[in-house]
């Protein structure tokens, strides 16, 4: 992209692209959104992979990550073959990091020997740009790679993201923070009223024997209940329960002004 075109880009279409991101509403629009962005700042190849809600115990529940990219499909079936990309070394710089670092700065470093960005080198798509989202969103990872053309250079790399590396990176960071106000994809769950009374009140510290008088049942259904629940829930522990079914909006708020208040214990 000539200069002249991308700075006209950064004045005019820009703030239009950062507009747009905050009002579309599913991942496929911001992808669409991200990824035109992107190549207007002069990187026809992107990536982003990110996961959420990593406080949430993995055995209450698991947020799926959130991957989208233009790469050449051949390239990602080729990665898929390389197994778990986990200790990767630009997967574990942006883990470690916060900012942004070339692929062949990285891979100069003492020790490192990245098998994705080798893959990626192969196709001629090497000399890419690696941005961290750490911290950015709380409770998340994410990051973004972007390609300025196939085949470029070092020196492309350098000259386009002193171009236009700023504006990429607040776009990544607008898009990683859009995404994360989303609506998530939550596991389907199904709980019967009485259980979701039942989790609720746990949920309000309330004892088991303090639930059996508020909903006028004895300690047994209580206990009943609430081992339905947590099968139901696919997790081993009360506490455990309570967590997913806040997680998965399951639990519903007692009615105060009723004769089962949570004023009654």
């Amino acid at each position: 992209m000539a200069f002249s075109s991308l700075s006209r880009f950064v004045i005019q279409m820009f703030p239009y692209a950062i507009e747009r991101l905050l009002v579309v509403e599913t991942v496929p629009e911001i992808r669409e959104v991200f990824l035109e962005g992107a190549a207007q700042l002069g990187f026809d190849f992107a990536l982003y992979a990110a996961q959420f809600m990593l406080s949430v115990p993995s055995s209450v529940l698991r947020d799926k990550p959130i991957v989208f990219t233009n790469f050449p499909l051949q390239l990602m079936a080729e990665a898929q073959m390389l197994g778990r990309l986990d200790s990767d070394p630009w997967i574990q710089w942006v883990l470690d990091n916060d900012g942004e670092i070339a692929a062949d700065d990285l891979q100069a470093l003492p020790g490192v020997v990245s098998p994705s960005l080798q893959l990626a080198a192969r196709h001629g798509l090497g000399q890419c740009q690696i941005v961290s989202l750490r911290d950015k969103v709380l409770d998340s990872v994410g990051a973004v790679l972007v390609v300025p053309e196939q085949g470029a250079d070092a020196a492309t790399l350098a000259r386009r993201w002193r171009q236009s590396g700023r504006e990429l990176r607040v776009l990544a960071w607008v898009m990683h923070m859009r995404i994360a106000t989303m609506n998530r994809a939550l596991p389907v769950t199904t709980l019967t009223p009485r259980q979701r009374e039942v989790l609720t009140w746990r949920s309000a510290g309330k004892t088991v024997g303090e639930v059996a008088t508020i909903l006028g049942i004895t300690p047994a259904t209580v206990e009943k209940h609430t081992r339905l629940a947590r099968e139901a829930l696919g997790v081993a522990t009360t506490s455990q329960a309570v967590l997913k079914a806040h997680v998965c909006r399951l639990l519903v708020p007692p009615d105060p002004s009723g004769p089962r208040g949570p004023g009654l214990s």
